[in-house]
This record gives C-alpha cells, structure tokens and sequence, in this order.
C-alpha cells in the first residue's frame, strides 16, 4: 500500500507547481485512493468559496475620494511644451524626419554609390616631401634643377621650389663652373 499525500502536496498538484514526474503519480494516486482524492477536493472548495467571497466583497474607493482624485485631474494643466508637442508635433515630425534623412543621404558618400577615398594629389604630394627631405635618396631627382621650361601644370604640385629660384641656384652653379 503506498502512503498518502500531504495537504501542501494537494495543493501544488491543483496549482500545477509540480514537477511532471510527481504531477504524473498524483493524478495516478488520486484515482485509486478515496481519501486523498476527499482531502483533493474538500482544498479544490475551500479556494472556490474564498474566490467568491474576495469577489462579493470588492471594494471601491470612498465617493469623497474619487471625486477629489478626479477634481485634481481635472484641474491639471499641461505644461506649455507638452500644449505645443500635442499641436504641433505631427506637423514638424515630417519635415525634420526628412531634412534627416536627405542630411545623411548627401552626407554619406556610401548611400551614393561612391566609396570615400584618398586623392591621388596626397600621394604625389607625400612622395614629393619625402624626396625634398632626402634628395641623395634613390631615384630622387634634385628639385634644384628642374627649370621654368620643364615645369608644367602636372609637375607643380610635386615641386616646391619656385621657377625665380631654379633660375637663381642655376646661376650659382654655372658661376662655380
């Protein structure tokens, strides 16, 4: 014979809060034993009649509350940004939400299909300075004989030596000769 279950067992059984195993050999047990199935449900009617009496006794609040909550509520005036966010924010939540879109549209390159990137002038710039600052470097050209007949539009961006001087440090030369 097996021993019954205890009135807190019953209990989580009605409230499922058992685990499947021991929810299983409850509902087993209850079929076969009158006694637990009697305590079973002498708990099912005691929460049955509590449920109806907490629900016959609902209370609501006093008439002199409700009406002095419900004065202040009514009394309540929004403030002045919430009067203006109530009129006008539908009409500006367009117009600001597509200035914001267009501004990162035109802001952002990747959205146009191009990809940002570093001109092509950077690197004969950076080349040239590195050539400035060490002329004996290999493959460095001296800038001090590059004359105005060779100096065109292309080449002014990498030489930092102005045609005036090219003339002038070519006279110095030929003078030592």
């Amino acid at each position: 014979m097996t021993s019954h279950y205890d009135r807190d067992t019953l209990i989580d059984y009605q409230h499922r809060a058992l685990d499947p195993d021991a929810d299983a050999a409850v509902f087993a047990h209850l079929e076969t034993c009158a006694d637990c199935l009697a305590l079973h449900d002498e708990e099912a009617a005691l929460g049955e009649r509590l449920r109806a009496l907490a629900g016959a006794q609902e209370r609501e609040f006093p008439s002199l509350i409700k009406a002095r909550v419900w004065d202040a509520v009514r009394r309540e005036r929004p403030s002045v940004l919430a009067r203006l966010h109530l009129r006008w924010g539908p009409a500006l939540a367009v117009p600001v939400a597509a200035a914001f879109i267009l501004g990162v549209y035109f802001g952002t390159p990747v959205f146009r299909g191009s990809v940002p990137g570093v001109a092509a002038t950077f690197y004969l710039d950076e080349h040239s300075a590195e050539t400035q600052d060490n002329p004996l470097g290999q493959g460095a050209a001296p800038a001090i004989y590059e004359t105005a007949a060779n100096h065109t539009a292309s080449s002014s961006a990498a030489s930092y030596i102005d045609s005036a001087d090219a003339a002038t440090l070519d006279d110095a030369v030929g003078a030592d000769r």
